[in-house]
Parts: C-alpha cells; sequence; structure tokens
C-alpha cells in the first residue's frame, strides 16, 4: 500500500463499502430496517431445528401408537400425530416470514393435547412447549 491510496482500498486495513451503503450496517440488511425487524440468521435456525426435531417425534409416535393399540388402532389418532408433524414441518419452514412464530406458537398447545392420545405425549409436549417458550424470550430485543 502506498501513501498516496485511500485506507480500504487494495489491502488497506478496512474493508472498501460498496456505493451508496451505509457505513457500519449489516451486509444483506433491508435498508431502513430495524434491528428488531430483522430475525437473527441463528435463531431462526436454532428454531427451525427445534420444530423439525418435534415433528420427527410426533411422527414416530404414529407408529408406536398403532403398535400400543395391538390391532385396536383408532385412525383419527395416527392422522391426528402425522397431520401435526406435518404442520410443525410447515411451521419450519415458515418461521422467517412475520407470521412464522405465531403460526408455531399455535401449534404448541395442540401437541401438548397429544397427550390424549397417549400419556407419554403431555410428557414430551409439555417439555417442547417450555423449549419453545425459551425460544420465543430469546427474540427479546436488549435493552439499550
Amino acid at each position: 500500500m502506498t501513501a498516496d491510496e485511500p485506507v480500504g482500498v487494495a489491502g488497506g486495513s478496512q474493508p472498501a463499502t460498496t456505493p451508496g451503503a451505509t457505513p457500519g450496517a449489516t451486509p444483506g440488511a433491508t435498508p431502513g430496517a430495524t434491528p428488531a425487524a430483522t430475525p437473527p440468521r441463528g435463531l431462526l435456525g436454532i428454531g427451525a431445528g427445534g420444530l423439525v426435531l418435534e415433528a420427527l417425534v410426533l411422527l414416530l409416535a404414529a407408529p408406536a401408537v398403532a403398535g400400543a393399540e395391538r390391532g385396536h388402532v383408532v385412525a383419527w389418532h395416527i392422522v391426528y400425530l402425522l397431520v401435526l408433524g406435518v404442520l410443525l414441518i410447515v411451521a419450519a419452514a415458515q418461521l422467517r416470514r412475520r407470521h412464522g412464530r405465531v403460526f408455531a406458537s399455535l401449534l404448541q398447545p395442540w401437541v401438548v393435547v397429544s397427550g390424549v392420545i397417549t400419556w407419554p405425549m403431555y410428557v414430551v409436549g409439555v417439555l417442547f412447549a417450555g423449549i419453545w417458550l425459551y425460544y420465543l424470550r430469546l427474540w427479546r430485543p436488549t435493552a439499550p
């Protein structure tokens, strides 16, 4: 670097900014968006992973319920678990949208209600609902 080159160009100590970009702005952020409106990528991944894991537990519970009934399977029990599992996967995909957290939050009581089908699902539902509440708490903005 020569003395005539401005800082930030060709190997300088600071990266060059794009024309019209606000200095200190987060790359990829929507211009004019508030920090609270831009979802943190890490939290989106954690939330989606948790919802998919919850869906996997429900989808794996369906054959267990069928086996526990010993041939007296009630069809709506299996359908309820399968539909709820698919809805949780859809909620995981929708997390980055504005309504995503609300949609996923509305599904949590229905996971707890799945305990009507088999009592261990009460335990699973309460555990996942607690994890989801903690996840929602992580979204709170920090005090300035």
